[in-house]
C-alpha cells in the first residue's frame, strides 16, 4: 500500500518512533504513560470552573474517547489510520493498542499501523513533544504499532489520497485560524479511503465550520452531538463530529 505522497514515496518523513527506538543509547522509559495537561492558558482562563477543566484533562476525555473507539466496528481498524494533531498520543495510541489486539489474531499483515501527526507546541499541550508522545507508546507496548511524523494539518498532509480507513482528531483544530481549519478538514477528506470513518472532538463554537466543508465536498449524514459533562473545559463544551466518507 501506497500511504505517502508520490513525491515523498522515495524519501518518507522521519518516524520519530523508529529514530528514537534505534537511537544509541535509547531514551529514558517510562513505568506509565503521562499525557500532560490540555493548555495552562485555558486553564488559567476557566477560573472558579478550573475543576471542570481539570477533570477533562486528567480524567474525562479518556473515558469519552474509550467510549467512542468502543462503537467503531474492528474491520475499521484493520487499515492505516491517522491521528490530526495527537500531541502526546493519547488517541493515537489508544487506536495503536487496538491494532495490536487485532494483530494478536492474525498473521498476515493485514493489520496496519497507527499514524499521528503534530507540530508538538508546547502551548497547546504541557510537555509536548516527539520524545513524550514516543516514551507513551514503549511504556503503554504499542511502540510496534505507531508511526509519528512532525507536519502541520494547516498545511497538505504528507500521505496519499484515500488511504486511511479511520482519522481521529482531539481538541486540535480549533487552535488555527478559519483558513487553517478549512484546510485541515479538506486534508483529512482527501486522505480518507471510501467508506471511512471521521470522529472530532473539539470545543464548541467550530462545528458549523466543519460541517460545511464536508458538504461542499459532497459528504453526508455528518452527526454533530454534545459530548457531555465529562468533557467541560472550565464553562466551554465539547462537540464530537462523527461521519463516513461516501463511496465512490
Amino acid at each position: 500500500m501506497v500511504i505517502y505522497l508520490h513525491d515523498n514515496r522515495n524519501s518518507p518523513p522521519k518516524d520519530f518512533i523508529q529514530e528514537f527506538a534505534t537511537s544509541n543509547p535509547p531514551p529514558k522509559s517510562l513505568s506509565e504513560p503521562s499525557f500532560g495537561l490540555d493548555s495552562i492558558f485555558g486553564l488559567c482562563l476557566s477560573s472558579f470552573a478550573a475543576p471542570l477543566y481539570l477533570y477533562a484533562s486528567l480524567k474525562g476525555k479518556f473515558q469519552v474517547w474509550d467510549d467512542v473507539l468502543a462503537t467503531i466496528p474492528d474491520e475499521v481498524f484493520h487499515g492505516p489510520a491517522l491521528d490530526v494533531g495527537c500531541g502526546r498520543g493519547l488517541v493515537l495510541l489508544k487506536v495503536a493498542k487496538r491494532k495490536q489486539k487485532l494483530a494478536r489474531g492474525t498473521s498476515d499483515g493485514s493489520i496496519y499501523p497507527a499514524y499521528g501527526i503534530d507540530i508538538f507546541s508546547k502551548a497547546d499541550q504541557t510537555g509536548n513533544s516527539p520524545l513524550a508522545t514516543y516514551q507513551n507508546a514503549v511504556a503503554m507496548g504499542v511502540s510496534a504499532n505507531t508511526v509519528l511524523h512532525r507536519a502541520s494539518f494547516t498545511e497538505q498532509l504528507p500521505f496519499a489520497d484515500g488511504v486511511f480507513s479511520l482519522l481521529t482528531s482531539n481538541l486540535a483544530i480549533h487552535n488555527v485560524n478559519r483558513e487553517g481549519k478549512t484546510v485541515a478538514i479538506k486534508e483529512m477528506a482527501r486522505v480518507c479511503k471510501p467508506g471511512g470513518r471521521v470522529v472530532i472532538i473539539d470545543l464548541c463554537g467550530h462545528f458549523n465550520d466543519y460541517k460545511a466543508v464536508l458538504l461542499e465536498l459532497g459528504w453526508r449524514e455528518v452527526k454533530i452531538e454534545l459530548v457531555g459533562f465529562k468533557m467541560l473545559y472550565g464553562v466551554l463544551p465539547c462537540q464530537i463530529l462523527t461521519t463516513t466518507k461516501p463511496s465512490e
